[in-house]
């Protein structure tokens, strides 16, 4: 009987992003918010992936998307308004892009 609930447990495992990654994503996040470019965030967790979606306003569509994958030779994935913008087998790649600036003209 024991052995028929640790496979039933294995058959709901969901990826999640381990604490370090969270700590990362939210070092930048808190940034952001700070100089209000971001305004809220949602976190989305399934058997195939996981998702941390990046929210410039409270009721619009996400503005960035960072997935993580359960196998892939590119474990990660940085998508904008659903365009890919890279991949990668390391986050830190991925966060180096979200780091920078954005850029507007100002009259």
């Amino acid at each position: 009987m024991l052995e028929n609930f640790k496979s039933n447990k294995n058959k709901f495992k969901l990826v999640r992003f381990s604490k370090l990654e969270i700590n990362k994503i939210m070092e930048i996040y808190s940034k952001k918010i700070a100089i209000g470019e971001w305004k809220d965030y949602s976190i989305f967790f399934s058997k195939n992936f996981a998702i941390f979606n990046i929210h410039k306003a409270f009721s619009r569509s996400p503005e960035f998307k960072i997935l993580k994958y359960y196998q892939n030779t590119e474990k990660y994935t940085l998508s904008n308004k659903n365009q890919i913008l890279a991949k990668s087998t390391s986050l830190n790649k991925l966060l180096k892009l979200l780091k920078k600036p954005n850029l507007r003209l100002i009259k």
